[in-house]
């Protein structure tokens, strides 16, 4: 792909796990091997190396680095060792290092992989932590299951995260066409697009040859058509993809494909989307938070706010706030580290404000700590992206569904939405993932 994107996109490109092969930085001194040394600090000023495993590259990795140096500024007894990995060899080095007696203190991790490590009890538990953040208002119920293990804990720290179901566009454009925008009610929203259309092109710009591409349509459609509850069974296995509720979600989404996308949707990859709306002939994408960043690669004189903005989807029943869809990076501490004293502060700061708003600071990020407030961030679009973080108990994170089932039968969800997408067969959608998926038994 000609354009870089925001890591939490890119880990949606599917890949095939590979042998690691690792690169290692050390930051602050020198590191004595890949295993944390131990510290003799106490828990205010720990000291020794931990050694943290990441998989961002460029300007992703220039900004945790520079997290990384806001905790050795902090802590300057710590000696941080960074293994940087590919994305998609992140689950196969972890289990081979967990498995070979000598994981990283500190690992970045999905959902998934939390739940498969903590079920085989190899992490920290962060229970005290979460309790501390909680008792501040800096995390929520819905946020903190998002980092749980199996194992009736709290396995792994929250920290990047990305807010989904964006609907961008150029302002100009849709003046020029007298959109009204952004719609209050889903009939206007319906409305809007069947205005759209009648201009002769489809309303949304689609890339949906990159196989992560639908998925983002699949979690705001059913946190807005189902409800968060029903979304976070569906997630956990709790119910099956027959239940009437996802029916109906899907249902929903296959009228948007079939009245709104364009026809070459699965010809189209995710860098010809962004540029499709931002220099094309398409009025909308729906994405997430991080298209703020690259919509310079299409026309790099554009102004975020000014130029180009986002609206999220209205409600569906038009009654109440639809959950938010999120995704993002999270981070786990390995039981036996050998220098648990820094593993925990270097998690604990990864989760904090202060070390959120160094990242917030540089755009493209979305801080999953409530209190990191949104004039750190560096434009408009960011800022409003940030404000749309749930920011308070009662607000329903659901977190990326692609994400969080992950291997066979991610796999094979992505290979159902192709086929939606080219039959518009919603009932073999549904008859195909009854089939992969039967963590709920129905």
């Amino acid at each position: 792909m000609s354009v870089r994107f925001h890591t939490t996109a890119r880990r949606r490109i599917l890949a095939v796990i590979t042998a690691a092969a690792t690169t290692s930085l050390v930051l602050a001194g020198c590191s004595t091997g890949n295993s944390g040394s131990p510290g003799t600090g106490s828990d205010k000023n720990p000291s020794g190396t931990i050694r943290v495993l990441y998989n961002w590259s460029g300007a992703e990795g220039d900004a945790f680095q520079a997290a990384v140096d806001g905790f050795t500024a902090k802590y300057p007894d710590v000696k941080v060792k960074l293994d940087n990995v590919p994305f998609a060899e992140t689950q196969s080095t972890l289990t081979k290092q967990f498995a070979a007696g000598n994981p990283p203190d500190v690992s970045a991790a999905l959902p998934g992989i939390v739940s498969a490590l903590s079920a085989q009890g190899l992490l920290m538990n962060l229970d005290s932590m979460w309790n501390a953040w909680q008792d501040s208002g800096e995390y929520n119920d819905s946020l903190r299951a998002i980092a749980a293990g199996s194992d009736g804990h709290t396995d792994a720290v929250y920290f990047k995260g990305n807010v989904n179901g964006l609907i961008w566009y150029r302002t100009s454009k849709v003046t020029d066409a007298g959109l009204k925008v952004p719609p209050g009610s889903w009939d206007e929203f319906l409305a809007m697009l069947d205005a759209a259309k009648a201009t002769g092109h489809a309303p949304f710009s689609v890339g949906a040859k990159d196989v992560w591409v639908p998925t983002q349509w699949v979690d705001p459609i059913i946190l807005n058509v189902a409800g968060g509850k029903k979304f976070g069974q569906l997630q956990r296995g709790e119910i099956g993809w027959n239940d009437p509720a996802i029916v109906k979600s899907f249902t929903v989404l296959n009228d948007l494909i079939t009245k709104y996308w364009p026809s070459n949707a699965l010809d189209t990859g995710f860098a010809d989307e962004t540029c499709g709306w931002v220099t094309g002939d398409h009025f909308f994408a729906n994405n997430g938070a991080f298209v703020n960043g690259i919509v310079a690669s299409c026309d790099s004189s554009l102004k975020p706010g000014d130029d180009y903005t986002f609206f999220t989807m209205p409600s569906f029943s038009g009654s109440g706030t639809p959950g938010v869809a999120v995704s993002g990076d999270l981070f786990l501490g390995a039981k036996s580290s050998k220098n648990p004293v820094a593993t925990k502060a270097f998690l604990k700061y990864l989760g904090s404000v202060e070390g959120q708003s160094i990242w917030a600071k540089r755009g493209g990020y979305v801080a999953p700590n409530m209190k990191v407030p949104s004039s750190v961030y560096p434009t408009v679009n960011d800022q409003r992206a940030a404000e749309l973080w749930p920011k308070d108990a009662s607000t329903v994170a659901g977190y990326d569904l692609d994400d969080w089932i992950g291997g066979e039968i991610q796999s094979k969800y992505r290979n159902a939405l192709d086929d939606l997408i080219r039959s518009h067969d919603v009932d073999a959608f549904i008859a195909t993932m009854t089939t992969v998926d039967t963590r709920s038994g129905k």
